[in-house]
Parts: structure tokens; sequence; C-alpha cells
């Protein structure tokens, strides 16, 4: 009987408006439907985003943050069933909500990170919350739409725009937002925009707000200015308490479209050394950075008669290159970096150049911005040293470059007498599944494999023929490195030994990055 009533009332509302309205309000729900697709997407991505930029894994990351807000959507859908009356008023208030819970989300989620052990039980919160409220939205749009024509044509057009809101903010986000504004300001953003979706239905439908109109005003005002402090203060909020918590003060921050490039001053230690972080990683230490950039270049270069061509993957911030250039029979170094933002960055800031010594400025350097699986699949002409100075594997995009795939296609631009080096995991004798699945990556790769340990700091040695390390002579002068400890590196503790059984990484299993992860 009362959802008679409601259709009555509704049909009488509908017969007395002008069709110039009729079309007005039709046009506004569906823009709005579409806007709110676009938010809906650009708050998925920034939470499953910000999370594997927090605590790797992006697979996991995104089909958590992707599973539970579609089954959240269904729950607000479900629920809407419950409204009877007043939908536009309904519709205005939860988009109200939504930029007040959405707006400072990825604010949230950078507190709970710094502050307390509960970050996961957060993000699930506001993934469940956005998604019901989102959800709640749709069958709301479509039960107004529905007033100004036939069903059957008014789900057609909220799902229509409906997914052509999706395809929006899928593509803004990657291509604009992240690197215009970043994490932080741009969940402000989509949250003033769920504000100016509510203020266009409070114009257009005054009449039918009648005197709920003024709370909407006020809640509204409120509201955006709470956005409007936030957007402008949150970064640097979150980089004060990060400071405060951890002894980090910011020094450079920038947003690529490809990483999170983060410099900060250790300002709690007694060095207070500098520190590089990309998504959240630790890259090097200004205190201890030479030690490991000694040994992940000098023991590779000791091994070959040649340094004619060298192959640099990864290491954009130029130390890996300085270390390099110590070699004066070095004709030509191809430093392949993913990421210009990183290269221009240890171009330009002046830490950078001072630290690499300006190693990018030389002339015999060519610089390759793109993927380096792509980049040695295309490559013919070998090399007689080629460095891998990656990022720890914690995303499925760095995976991919320690699989057996990956080392297979690198034997084929490596000169016959010449090697390759990587970084492993940290040699520990209990925790070390890590370091013996990149050994076995590389063996069933066809490598002839030397693993290698220096202090702290673990790699391997790939090469065509057997290594004799007892043969090694240091060929440039270093700080921390000897030719007696390059020897003696290769001679790994009796404790060390290797798990059985151990699996490769693969394209398929990507073990290795479940392995890093799982030591976390």
């Amino acid at each position: 009987m009362e959802s008679t009533t409601e259709q009555t009332s509704e049909q009488l509302e509908t017969e007395e408006l002008s069709e110039t309205e009729a079309r007005r309000r039709t046009a506004t729900m569906l823009f709005s439907i579409m806007l709110i697709a676009t938010n809906g997407v650009i708050y998925e991505l920034l939470i499953a985003g910000y999370s594997s930029y927090l605590l790797g894994d992006s697979i996991t990351q995104f089909s958590l943050t992707i599973g539970i807000f579609m089954s959240s959507m269904g729950v607000g859908s479900w629920l809407t069933q419950r409204v009877e009356r007043d939908l536009e008023r309904r519709f205005i208030e939860v988009e109200l909500w939504l930029s007040l819970i959405g707006g400072p989300a990825v604010f949230l989620l950078a507190m709970a990170h710094i502050y307390t052990r509960v970050y996961t039980w957060v993000m699930f919160a506001l993934i469940v919350i956005l998604g019901v409220l989102i959800g709640f939205e749709i069958p709301l749009v479509t039960r107004v739409v529905h007033r100004f024509g036939n069903l059957k044509k008014a789900i057609a057009n909220v799902l229509s725009f409906d997914y052509i809101g999706a395809l929006v903010g899928s593509l803004l986000f990657p291509l604009f937002f992240l690197p215009t504004l970043g994490f932080t300001r741009t969940s402000f953003f989509i949250g003033a925009l769920n504000l100016c979706i509510a203020l266009l239905n409070i114009v257009v439908f005054k009449e039918v707000l009648g005197t709920s109109r003024r709370y909407l005003w006020i809640c509204s005002v409120a509201i955006g200015i709470f956005l409007a402090v936030g957007f402008v203060y949150s970064t640097g909020w979150i980089e004060d308490a990060r400071e405060r918590s951890t002894g980090q003060k910011l020094v450079y921050l920038h947003h690529s479209p490809y990483q999170h490039i983060r410099l900060i001053r250790d300002i709690r230690h007694p060095k207070k050394p500098y520190r590089l972080y990309i998504n959240g990683e630790h890259q090097f230490s200004t205190d201890s950075e030479r030690r490991y950039h000694e040994a992940l270049v000098h023991p590779a270069m000791s091994m070959v008669s040649s340094h004619k061509r060298v192959l640099l993957l990864g290491g954009g911030d130029g130390l890996a290159l300085r270390e390099i250039w110590r070699y004066p029979d070095v004709k030509e170094v191809v430093m392949v970096d993913l990421d210009p933002a990183m290269t221009q960055f240890a171009k330009k800031h002046k830490l950078l150049r001072k630290l690499n010594e300006g190693s990018l400025e030389d002339k015999r350097l060519k610089i390759v911005n793109t993927d380096a699986f792509l980049y040695i699949k295309k490559k013919r002409t070998p090399f007689n040293v080629v460095i891998l100075d990656l990022p720890v594997p914690t995303q499925i995009a760095l995976s991919k470059l320690y699989t057996v795939s990956f080392y297979k296609t690198l034997r084929k631009i490596v000169h016959k007498d010449g090697v390759a080096v990587t970084e492993a995991a940290t040699l520990d004798p209990v925790e070390n599944k890590p370091f013996w699945c990149l050994v076995k990556t590389q063996r069933t790769a066809g490598w002839k494999v030397r693993p290698m340990l220096h202090g702290p700091m673990a790699f391997t040695v790939m090469s065509h023929k057997t290594i004799q390390p007892r043969q090694l002579t240091l060929q440039v002068a270093a700080k921390h490195l000897t030719t007696a400890a390059i020897r003696r590196a290769f001679s790994l503790p009796p404790d060390v030994t290797l798990p059985s059984p151990s699996q490769p990484n693969t394209l398929e299993t990507h073990r290795l990055m479940y392995l890093v992860l799982a030591l976390r």
C-alpha cells in the first residue's frame, strides 16, 4: 500500500513538471551517476594503490579492495529498498557522507599506518563504508530517472553512464590525478567532486527538497571548508606525523606515473643520514650506500678482462654508475631505468649530484627510460658486464625482473666471458628461502651462479663459465673493499645451507615475491 502511495505521488509530481524541467532533472541525475562511478573507481584505486605502496603485494591489495568494495555495493543496493520517499534528499545526503568519508580516506590510512597496528582493519572499514554508500546511490538514481521515462530506458541510461564514468576514472587516476596531486590530495579532490554533485542536485531539486535545503546547504559549506583545509595541509600533516613518529624529516617528495619517490633525513640517527625510499621501500642510506654499491659493482668488474660495454638495469640514482666510471677502459654504459623522474632527480638534486659525483653527466652514458625486460628482449649486442640494481621484488612489476624467463633472456646479451650481478635477499641462516629461491631461479635459467656475502648484504654473480674467486683481484681503489674481502665474500658460512626443496621464481608463480613478503 505504501509503495502504491509513493508511486502515485511521484507520478503526480512528474505530471506537473514541464518537459524541459523533466529533461533537466534526468540529465542531472545521469551526469551525477557518471561522476559517482568515476569517483567510486578512483576511491578503489586510491585505497588499493596506497595499500600496495605501504604493504607491497599489489595483487592481494587490489583483489581485496575490489572484492570487498563490490560486495559492499551490493549491500548498499539492498538497503535502498527501505527508502520509500524523499529519494532526492537521501541521494544528496549519501553524497555528503561520501565527500566527508572519502575525501580524507588516504589521510586516515596514513595516520593508521603511522600510529597504529590496525591499518588493515581501517582499510577494510573504509572500503566497506564507501562501497555501501556508492551502492546505495545507484538504485536511488534509477528510481528518480524512472519517473521521467519507462523502467527499461531508465535502467539502460543509468548503467550506461555508470560504466562510462568507471572508464573515465580508470584513465584519469594513473594519467592525471596520481602524478599531479598524489594519493592524499587526490582523495580530498574526489571528495570535493562528491560535494559538487550534492550541490548540483540541491540546486536542481530545490522545489522537491523544501525546508531540508537549509540544513543541506549548511552541511555542504562545512564539508567544503573541511575538504579545502585537508587538500592544502594534509600532506604536510602526514609528513609531520611521520617525522614525530619515526624521526624522518622530508627532504624531497615526487609522485611519478610509475612510483612514489621520497627522500628523508633521519634526524634521530647520530649521523643524521639521508635515506631514499621508492614506493615505501628503502633504497639507500648515505651512511652505508658506498659499502653496498662497491660490493655490487667491483667484484663483478674484477671477474672480466674487458669493461668496454656495461649494462646497468635500474640504478637511476647514479650511485652504482659512480663506481663503474672508476674503470678507465669503460667505453659505453647503458642505464635502463623505467622512470625518467628518477634519473632527472639524480641529475638535478643537489644531494644526489654530490653523492653520485655527477655520474649521469658523462658523455659515455646512454639513458634509456623503459622497462628492463622489454629492453633486454629487443637487444642483441652483448655486454661485458650487466649490473642489476633493482628494487626488492614486492610487486608483480618488479618480480618479473627476477624470474626464469628474465634471466634466460638476459643470458643472450651477456658476452661469453662476461658476468651479471644482482643484489639478493639478505642471507639469514634461518630465513634464507628468498635468497635460495633466487639462486635456483638463475640456475634454472642456465647460469652458473656464485652466491656472494659481504657483511649483511647478499649478491649473486651469474656467468657462462665457472668463476674462480681465488683468482680475483680488485682493479681499482675502494673505500670499503679489498681483494681479500672479495675472495672471502664467496665463502659462505656453514650454517647458510640450501633449503630443500627450493622452487624457482616464474612469471606464473612469482614465488620469490611471496617469500619476501612473508618475512615482513
